[in-house]
């Protein structure tokens, strides 16, 4: 029997359930915008992310010195790669070139590639070991096949447009130390230099990510995501949870969520600068982004059950629910300020010339700009600014980079409008989701 997603996409065109799905939400936006006032919602979801993030802050001063070995156990290194031809020798070499004592087996799999990919892996020879499929798999199925072939016990995952420097295996290998290390994760940077400002954005929230915000959660023992880029994972870690889902489209998300769940620990170092290629233009990012969302929404009810879990420590706790707290609150925050805006622009537009003029009674509230409430929100964004600026601060320091005065601009918008786009793109994700929409890379 079909499911009511199966059945949705059989019976109707996509964009008629999204519009659906987008009328239920305006509307249910519609009746909290109308209920809750607007200073409420401000101040609530301003105080909450500042609660948060001091959180973390306090939990990123406690960091002690981890417990490393210096063992040099057997790595495997599999890359997939699918009509990666502009980037998979520079990816291969930089994985050739990487320092370690023992030598690495290196599996590519090419994953049906219809460009030249095929031609540039003969160029390697017997340096590596080629893997084709036949017909275009994905990247969780086409790690898995290769993982029948790996002799290593330390699996190292890397994305074919990924080029980690060369002593990333000896500053990430020795983090296998201590109680049930399952994976461990590098600081994973864009590729310099930043081609443009849309790029320039990213170079920061990476920093800050992949940074701060992992160094935290680690010590919270609370990793979400074990990074695609490249991750390394423990060979017995992998056949616990049985490989990567190969039908899922974040797959480097769920089966950090699994090794959670198992109980297998996931660990970070920043010593370890993984750089890779990132998109290069709004649309395309939105892309990326809405893929990443829809994942954590799929992956949100796979895993819901550890959502408050207490046997799941911090994680189940405190890390995972407030994950998608804040998400939900930055779209209300941002969908809050747009519709007040918005009424005020048309009325202004189309009232200030006699044409049409709206109510804006359930959405805007003259009252707010009071001294009280300007003073109060001016004190909150201000306050968030402070602390967002830190963090930016810490980030660059954990990347051992200098702030230039050229990354100014893009500091500022990550800082202020940027949250505000990746919170339109939740939205965005969250009405795919709901009008069941097929979820494809």
């Amino acid at each position: 029997m079909p499911s009511f997603r199966e059945v949705r996409q059989q019976e109707g065109h996509p964009f008629l359930w999204l519009l659906l799905a987008l009328l239920v939400a305006c509307a249910v936006l519609g009746v909290i915008f109308a209920v809750v006032p607007y200073l409420v919602i401000f101040l609530a979801a301003n105080f909450f992310f500042i609660y948060v993030a001091i959180v973390y802050l306090l939990k990123f001063w406690e960091r002690k010195a981890e417990e490393t070995t210096s063992a040099k156990p057997a790595v495997t290194v599999i890359v997939s790669a699918y009509n990666a031809g502009k980037t998979i020798e520079r990816a291969i070499n930089s994985v050739l070139a990487m320092e370690y004592p023992r030598k690495t087996q290196v599996i590519v799999v090419n994953d049906a590639s219809t460009d030249d990919t095929a031609a540039k892996l003969k160029k390697f020879g017997k340096r590596i070991e080629t893997i084709t499929n036949r017909k275009n798999v994905g990247k969780a199925a086409s790690i898995n096949k290769a993982l029948r072939e790996a002799r290593g016990e330390i699996i190292a995952c890397i994305d074919a447009d990924t080029y980690p420097e060369p002593k990333a295996l000896l500053k990430m290998t020795p983090h296998f130390a201590g109680r049930k290390v399952g994976a461990v994760i590098a600081l994973v940077c864009v590729e310099t230099p930043a081609r443009n400002f849309v790029q320039k954005i990213q170079e920061i929230e990476y920093y800050v990510s992949f940074g701060f915000w992992h160094t935290a959660m680690a010590r919270l023992d609370s990793l979400l995501v074990t990074p695609g880029p490249m991750s390394l994972y423990s060979r017995e870690a992998l056949e616990d949870v049985g490989g990567f889902d190969e039908d899922n489209i974040t797959e480097d998300m769920e089966i950090a969520l699994h090794l959670q769940e198992k109980g297998w620990r996931i660990r970070c170092t920043t010593d370890a600068k993984i750089y890779t290629e990132v998109p290069d233009n709004w649309h395309s990012l939105y892309k990326q982004r809405l893929r990443w969302l829809r994942g954590k929404i799929f992956n949100g009810r796979k895993y819901s059950h550890i959502i408050f879990g207490s046997e799941y420590g911090d994680f189940g706790k405190f890390v995972y629910p407030v994950s998608f707290i804040i998400e939900v609150l930055g779209v209300i925050v941002a969908t809050r300020i747009i519709a007040m805006h918005g009424t005020n622009a048309f009325n202004m537009l189309f009232g200030g010339i006699g044409v049409a003029s709206v109510d804006p009674s359930l959405l805007y509230n003259a009252g707010i700009y009071s001294n009280a409430v300007m003073n109060s929100s001016a004190f909150f964004f201000i306050f968030t600014i402070v602390v967002w600026s830190y963090i930016v601060l810490l980030s660059f320091g954990l990347a051992k980079e200098r702030i230039k005065i050229t990354q100014a601009p893009a500091i500022i918008v990550f800082m202020t409008l940027y949250s505000a786009f990746i919170s339109l793109v939740y939205f965005s994700s969250m009405l795919h989701e709901a009008a069941g929409v097929q979820r494809k890379w």
